[in-house]
């Protein structure tokens, strides 16, 4: 072998330097480079590491083996030497130097154990991927218990995930792995080499670890893992933990608000670190609402595709009914899961689009018989699943999926026969309820229905007596982007233009007027029913036509429900709302439960119209 065809092992990997080796180049994903100067004889060689935006081990090239800590894009020296007797002389003869890479490496850079869907393995994956370290990943089931198999404890006798492995040297920390991975990248300013910023990113390590992890680990636990596990969340516990997730929340937004990210003006390992606790923050239910500082991170953080490409694996696991989508105007937020969740499969009367014909409902009798030749709704029947969603009951929200179950006693003690004493003492409890529960600064309650047994035969169109009805066994929304506003005017003509400059949201208030035993009400996410799905059915009445939503089939929607409701309890449904990046019309129906005990007495509520002002 001449001097000019050495041969190098790194980390595994064979490669020749041949002729023209310096002028060969070797590319690898994250290009971190750093320098190597070589000593070359023919008998012997020594070199000498120089880090440059990365971290080499300094080695011996005797064996023709150079060892990195990580496969790195080294730039290498190569200097021919004259020899005497196989010893050198150390007079130089030559320099020359080549762009040294291992990209098609056997065994390239770090091995990672872990399962990607844990808060710690996330860290890890994703600050690797900040960092554009290489790596190798080893899958360890989490909850199939692996990590405590036999051959991963030689590994980590901790039997925990991640662990990181780099020849001889074993890493089991994440906040570690991620400092290790720092000083082998290239760039710079995730783990800075100034001693000043790199303490300020040690100290946001070390309060994650410390402090922060705990208080959100244990509403993940909660509202997230318990469910999954068909266990129920300890409302004692959750209540219990939110003070000091307050405190802690309080100091992270403080920092955040006098820097764009945890430890300084750029993404460093201290933002991945303290996102990963908070990375299901949503299904967690993180009481993060007065925070807006940690909000505009975590949306920044979000969008990272760092980030990004490490939520497959965490929805797969966790949340595996997760919908990416932005639609009908809400904003995107994570699913409730609900594979594993209690349902059931019953019958809803979905709509078919004609392309040629409206959809239309006469409340009258047509003296002509048009009504007789128009389409009208409810002609496709679709059996769905139905998921129980109490286990989630404080995780749906009426501004993002469109519909919210919320606790409510009444002081109202007359007969809900009676009209008018519905509308003086029932409707000003409404009116407070909705202030406190979504802030509004005025409620309109404008309309009520009733429904109870003695409503049961009762037909949908029927003209008179409407405020005491039969349930609705048809997939729709009570409004339309066009009715909600057209509604407001006929209302409060006076008062309209100026309200309508606010932002305005329909919310229903269905409250049970005993316990809910058969003909529940169904809400399907709004996530996963968008504006397409919608189409508009006219409401033909003698004095004016009305217009509802109703909705085509689609296999994405998930349908949810809240058996045995009583009358403490209401469901809040969003009808109309007039702000882009919110739940906008909800779709819904009475459907027959097929798990109803016979002879279950007949579903009685009450359903109270709003209109809210911001």
């Amino acid at each position: 072998m001449n001097e000019k065809s050495e041969r190098f092992i790194a980390n595994g990997l064979l490669e020749t330097l041949g002729e023209d080796a310096e002028y060969q180049t070797f590319r690898t994903p994250h290009a971190s480079r750093g320098l190597i100067a070589i000593d070359q004889t023919t008998n012997s060689s020594n070199a000498k590491a120089f880090s440059s935006g990365a971290h080499s081990h300094s080695t011996t090239l005797g064996q023709r083996k150079l060892t990195c800590g990580v496969a790195l894009h080294m730039r290498v020296y190569l200097s021919s030497v004259r020899t005497q007797g196989g010893h050198c002389d150390g007079t130089k003869v030559e320099r020359r130097y080549v762009e040294y890479n291992f990209k098609d490496s056997g065994k390239m850079g770090l091995d990672i154990y872990v399962d990607p869907c844990t808060i710690n393995c996330r860290k890890v994956l994703a600050g690797l991927a900040l960092l554009e370290v290489p790596y190798s990943e080893k899958f360890i089931n989490y909850f199939e218990g692996e990590q405590k198999s036999p051959d991963y404890i030689k590994i980590n006798p901790m039997a925990t995930i991640p662990a990181a492995v780099d020849g001889d040297c074993v890493i089991t920390e994440s906040n570690a792995i991620l400092q290790y991975a720092g000083d082998l990248s290239r760039i710079e300013n995730a783990y800075p080499k100034d001693l000043k910023q790199r303490a300020e990113v040690n100290r946001w390590l070390l309060w994650e670890a410390s402090v922060w992890f705990s208080s959100c680990y244990t509403l993940l636990v909660e509202n997230v893992v318990k469910p999954l596990l068909k266990s129920q969340p300890d409302q004692a516990v959750i209540d219990g933990a939110h003070p000091g997730f307050h405190k802690l929340a309080a100091v992270l937004d403080a920092q955040l608000a006098k820097t764009r990210y945890v430890a300084g003006p750029n993404v460093t390992i201290a933002d991945i670190a303290v996102m990963a606790p908070a990375h299901l923050h949503a299904a967690s239910q993180l009481p993060l609402e007065k925070y807006s500082n940690i909000n505009r991170w975590i949306r920044d953080m979000e969008s990272q595709p760092y980030w990004q490409k490490t939520q497959g694996a965490v929805n797969k696991a966790l949340l595996p009914g997760t919908s990416a989508n932005t639609t009908n105007g809400s904003t995107a937020a994570t699913l409730p899961s609900h594979s594993k969740h209690k349902s059931v499969r019953s019958k809803l009367n979905y709509t078919k689009a004609l392309n040629n014909q409206l959809t239309e409902l006469y409340f009258y009798e047509d003296d002509e018989g048009k009504y007789k030749t128009i389409h009208e709704p409810g002609d496709d029947e679709q059996e769905v699943e139905i998921y129980d969603g109490w286990a989630w009951k404080d995780t749906f929200d009426h501004d993002r999926h469109g519909f919210s179950v919320k606790e409510f006693k009444t002081s109202f003690v007359g007969s809900w026969e009676d009209d008018e004493g519905v509308r003086s003492r029932f409707y000003p409890e409404i009116v407070q309820f909705l202030k406190q529960t979504t802030g509004a600064k005025k409620v309109l309650v404008f309309d009520h229905t009733i429904r109870t047994k003695a409503n049961a035969a009762k037909k949908l169109t029927q003209e008179n007596g409407t405020s005491q009805r039969a349930p609705v066994r048809l997939v729709h929304c009570d409004y339309t982007a066009e009715s909600g506003p057209t509604r407001v005017h006929q209302l409060l003509p006076t008062e309209a233009p100026t309200l309508l400059t606010r932002r305005t949201a329909f919310l229903n208030v269905w409250k049970p007027l005993s316990k809910v035993e058969e003909m529940p009400l169904a809400m399907c996410d709004i996530q996963t029913s968008p504006p397409t799905d919608f189409f508009k059915l006219f409401l033909r009445y003698r004095e004016r036509t009305g217009e509802n939503y109703v909705m085509k089939y689609s296999p994405d929607h998930k349908w949810w429900y809240f058996p045995d409701m009583t009358e403490d309890q209401v469901i809040l449904l969003k009808t109309y709302e007039s702000e882009e990046g919110k739940a906008r019309f909800v779709g819904h129906s009475a459907f027959e439960d097929p798990e109803s005990r016979v002879g279950a007495p007949s579903r009685e509520s009450i359903e109270i119209r709003t209109i809210c002002f911001f």
